[in-house]
Parts: C-alpha cells; structure tokens; sequence
C-alpha cells in the first residue's frame, strides 16, 4: 500500500491534477477542502472531488480565516501598512491545518497545488523549498514564512510542471476550467471597496518630504508605497508614494528616486536554514512577488528580531508589511517582513 496523503484541495485546477499525480503514482490520497468563507459553494469542490474518484474532507475554518486573515488585512492597511495575505495563510491556516491533521489522524504526508518544489538539501540535511520551473507561475516567494519542520512531511506534485501544461492534462481527464481565480481570494471586488466596509475612509494632505502640501487625499488605503496613478496630484513632475503615515494621516509623495531603496529592515524573520549555516552563499533578495531578485550585500542582524538588509542593486518600492524573501539561486531560505521601526505585527490578533 502506498503512504497516505492529505492534500489541500480548493476544487480548482491545481490542487485536482495534484490529486492525480499523487494518486497514479500510487499514494493513498485523502482530500481536504478548507471552507474560509460562510458564502464558499463547495458543489464545485464535491464534482471535482468525484471526477477524480476520491474520498473528501470538508472542514469549516471559516473564524480562524477571519480572525487570522481577514482582521489582518484590514488592521494593515489600517496601519498603512501593505499586507501579504497569501503568505499569511499558507503559514497561519492552509499549512498550519493541514500539517496539524497529518498528526492528528496519523497520516505519512501532506500535499499542496502550489507551483514549487521540495527537494532534500544535503548541506543542510533537510527538505527545503525551490523555485518551481514555470517562471510565470512560481510560487516559492509565498511559502517563505511557512515553518520548516513542515517541509519533511510535504509534497508539491506541480513543482516541475508548467500552469499550460496542468490545464491542458486537467481538461484531457475531464475537468471543467473556468480560468483563473481571483488574486485574493476573499474580494471578488476592487479591494478597496471591500476595506471601505470596515474602515471609513478619512481624507488628509498630500505631503513632500519636506513638508509642502501639494493635494488631498481620499483615505490611506486607497494608497500603497510605489503608487504613480491615480492621485489626481497636478504637479511639474510625476510623483510617486513614498510613505503612508497614519499618526498625521498624511501621504508623503516624491520624485521616482524617493522609492528607490537599497537598505531595508526586516522582522519576523521565518528560516528555512539558520543564517550562520549559509554564510558564505550568494544571497538574492526578492520583495515582491512579481520583482527580480537583487544580491545580498550584507544581512546584520540589530536587535528585538529586526534585521538590516542591505542590497546591491535598488529595488522599487519595498513596502512596509510585505514580505521579503531570500534565496540562494532557486533554493528558498526564508524571509521575514518588510518594516518601519516595527510596525504592525501579523501574528496578533
């Protein structure tokens, strides 16, 4: 009998053709359906689920996504801060559950639809995470907070495979693709129509950096660190957002050089490999999830868990409450989150 597999299953085109790799290659596939939303229709869960002739697990985490997501999202921009919830829940919910139930119903191992590859590391004796081989589609920059202990006990069918190449296989078995879901997955809107639900939008100054007002604006979340368009600013040159500060709730705003950072601090730092074991190695930084790894210069550690990161290039627009991750080549070894002087901390309530 093949190890027995729980793998977290959304219904969708990844986590299905996941499901039938694991299940030709002889595992025993159980399949976990995590509903995170009260207005989630798991009928489209339950076909997939039969199409592939498998057995299906639907558990309610629909406060805990809530509490741990949802309340994260809106206290960030809150804070003027630009949240990563992906991240947040592949660490605080998807991973987190699903590893917790291996244990808990004595099963060998866990599986995810995530664009990646697990690989054991032999410098560092481990199963670590690598960058998958579709560039376009990759998705190791959102597992760079996740726990490393889960890594031993993870399986990522889709990690050597292209998105064209899992929907084309998909269809041929039959599924129904709908195309790709949305970024996030609870705002099926703009999401600042979603955040104007919970927090009333409060108007103050557009401001340089050295003080000159130059405009109003509509509220701090309709803005984010890097932004160009949209500020309805008329000025002799283009400007960009350069801070959001809700003590005096103000945008600061500046020339496109303001944005360029080649210094950033991090805290809540997540390592998949302790810093002094990779000394030595060539280090990339990557800040965004779409953005191009920029060398490592120096990475010193201060004090109370913040770290200087200090950067050979300059990246555009490292904004406060995203996450930063660290590579070595295509090997992940951790990251932490972009801050100003400790501000906003995801893992609070």
């Amino acid at each position: 009998m093949g190890k027995r597999v729980l793998l977290g299953f959304s219904g969708g085109v990844d986590s299905f053709y996941s499901a039938h790799l694991l299940k030709e290659k002889g595992y025993q596939i159980h399949l976990i359906y995590f509903k995170l939303l009260k207005e989630a229709d798991t009928a489209k869960v339950k076909r997939s689920a039969q199409l592939l002739n498998l057995p299906l697990t639907v558990i309610d985490l629909t406060q805990e996504f809530k509490r741990v997501v949802i309340d994260y999202f809106v206290r960030y921009y809150r804070l003027g801060l630009t949240p990563n919830p992906c991240a947040v829940c592949n660490r605080e919910i998807k991973l987190k559950y699903l590893y917790r139930l291996k244990k808990e119903l004595s099963f060998d191992l866990i599986a995810t639809g995530h664009y990646a590859r697990v690989a054991y590391e032999p410098r560092f004796k481990r199963k670590m995470v690598y960058r998958g081989i579709d560039r376009k589609k990759e998705q190791s920059y959102f597992l760079a907070l996740v726990e490393r202990e889960i890594f031993d006990s993870l399986l990522l069918p889709l990690g050597e495979l292209t998105k064209e190449e899992v929907v084309k296989r998909a269809k041929a078995l039959g599924f129904n693709y709908e195309g790709e879901s949305q970024d996030i997955c609870f705002i099926p809107e703009d999401y600042t129509q979603f955040l104007k639900k919970y927090i009333k939008p409060k108007p103050g100054l557009f401001k340089l950096k050295d003080g000159t007002v130059v405009g109003r604006h509509r509220g701090l979340f309709y803005y984010t660190v890097g932004q160009r368009r949209g500020l309805g600013i008329s000025y002799k040159h283009p400007l960009y957002v350069v801070e959001l500060c809700p003590e005096e709730n103000t945008v600061v705003v500046g020339k496109k050089e303001d944005v360029l950072k080649e210094e950033l601090f991090l805290w809540r730092t997540n390592w998949h490999a302790e810093p002094e074991e990779f000394k030595g190695r060539e280090l990339l930084a990557q800040v965004r999830y779409r953005s191009k790894p920029v060398k490592v210069k120096e990475l010193k550690y201060l004090n109370s868990d913040i770290y200087c990161v200090k950067l050979a290039a300059k990246v555009e627009a490292p904004a406060p409450g995203q996450v930063c991750a660290f590579y070595s080549g295509d090997l992940l070894l951790g990251g932490g989150e972009i801050t100003r002087e400790g501000a906003g901390r995801w893992r609070e309530a």
